[in-house]
């Protein structure tokens, strides 16, 4: 069974623009997925589209309802993923807590602007704010990128590009322009309650992307803590060495074990498929009757 658990559109703020649903369900079909989950960033809209409208003209296989949680524990921002809810409930309940793309997006964008007018830090911002399109980092960065005074301040922090500043910003608390992102997003225990309370489980997303031991260590004990059921075990970011680490814990914690493309129609990830899978890999969702 060809499966992909992780999945955007562009309800999501990272993914192109371009993909709508229709584009991506097409997608899957032309790959001949089995079962698949779009996983837009704190929505569930296409899942209740899609039980609102039939698409299987689109994708003929098993649409599993999905989301990617934002969450923050100790000032640390990560993912949870989040299957086989309720749509309707979950969509209510992700407006209540996130608020709409553009809520957020702003939000997160004043609070960096406040930040850099306390530390002096120079930001051009003539350029308008679209918080329906755009990313509040992603806008932040690029203004003050445009200022040629800043130059110092990102050679300073080993700044090259907008993932290096949104690590910073969002995971290193003595960095200038610091972000709590407990002001925007909430902790796990609030998603893994909320979920598990309309009958869905959640797993822990990507946790060997940071490659940070530290990191991932706090990543599984939080997890642990307060209930999360399975881990993102196959993604692109995930070596060898990582899949097979996180696959014996996993036996050994008898946690759900999931794996996703992370598509989100951007030339870095444009193929769909479950990344870094050996052939005769079988434990994908096993024994839930999904």
């Amino acid at each position: 069974m060809k499966n992909d658990l992780h999945i955007r559109t562009n309800f999501s703020a990272s993914a192109s623009k371009e993909w709508d649903y229709t584009k991506v369900l097409k997608k899957c079909q032309e790959a001949k997925l089995n079962r698949i989950s779009i996983t837009d960033f704190d929505t569930c809209l296409f899942h209740v589209i899609n039980k609102l409208t039939d698409t299987s003209s689109l994708f003929s296989g098993q649409i599993i309802s999905g989301i990617e949680c934002d969450v923050c524990e100790n000032g640390l921002t990560f993912e949870l993923l989040a299957y086989n809810f309720d749509p309707f409930k979950t969509l209510v309940w992700s407006y209540e807590t996130y608020g709409t793309l553009e809520m957020r997006q702003t939000k997160i964008k004043d609070i960096l602007l406040k930040t850099a007018q306390e530390k002096g830090i120079k930001i051009d911002t003539t350029t308008p704010f679209n918080g329906k399109v755009d990313f509040g980092h992603k806008y932040v960065y690029e203004n003050m990128k445009s200022c040629p005074e800043n130059e110092i301040f990102f050679t300073k922090y080993n700044i090259s590009n907008l993932t290096d500043f949104y690590n910073l910003s969002t995971k290193q608390k003595d960095f200038p322009l610091y972000v709590n992102m407990n002001e925007v997003f909430p902790t796990v225990k609030k998603v893994v309650d909320f979920i598990h309370s309309t009958g869905g489980f959640t797993v822990l997303a990507q946790p060997c992307k940071s490659k940070n031991k530290d990191n991932i260590k706090f990543l599984l004990e939080i997890s642990k803590k307060y209930g999360v059921d399975g881990i993102e075990v196959y993604h692109p970011t995930h070596s060898k060495e990582d899949i097979k680490f996180l696959l014996d814990y996993c036996h050994k914690n008898k946690l759900i074990v999931t794996g996703g493309s992370n598509f989100n129609g951007k030339p870095e990830n444009m193929d769909v498929g479950i990344a870094n899978i050996d052939k005769d890999e079988n434990e994908i969702l096993q024994g839930l009757n999904l």
